[in-house]
């Protein structure tokens, strides 16, 4: 087998089948706050397919984001993406591309989801190297505000 430099690859669509990150967002609704989250994300479906539909994907991400975290401890985020995010992800990985990913030496993920809920799953499973995704803003008390951290373009 040869081993290439390095990689880059993003997670949702590539490595992950399904390139919609929605069924994730509804597992750490639930998972992390309980059926009132969970219904209240599902309800926004239909907003944030829609927001996708007129090409602006981002605000729906954002959305989903913002209703899936905000208000949550950090530590309870981190905890379903160490214990429950795993089995799915690993059900939705294309064992062709891993194939392709495995095979270099440095590996880089990029995804759409907050690092935060993937980077354990993507460093021990997928044995990625580094993991690019976009920051939660957390306050000082070590709650999610729902906002995503945006570096300056």
């Amino acid at each position: 087998m040869v081993m290439e430099n390095s990689i880059v690859s993003e997670f949702e669509g590539i490595l992950l089948k399904d390139s919609d990150p929605f069924s994730y967002f509804m597992l750490v609704a639930f998972e992390a706050s309980g059926l009132i989250r969970f219904a209240l994300l599902l309800l926004c479906w239909p907003v944030i397919r829609f927001l996708d539909a007129l090409g602006m994907g981002d605000a729906g991400l954002k959305l989903m984001v913002f209703v899936a975290t905000a208000g949550l401890r950090v530590l309870e985020i981190e905890s379903v993406s160490r214990a429950v995010l795993p089995k799915f992800f690993m059900d939705d990985i294309d064992m062709e591309a891993w194939r392709v990913f495995s095979r270099y030496n440095k590996r880089v993920v990029v995804t759409k989801m907050p690092r935060i809920m993937v980077e354990r799953f993507v460093k021990e499973h997928l044995r990625a190297d580094e993991v690019v995704g976009s920051e939660l803003v957390v306050n000082r008390f070590g709650f999610a505000t729902g906002l995503v951290f945006e570096p300056l373009k």
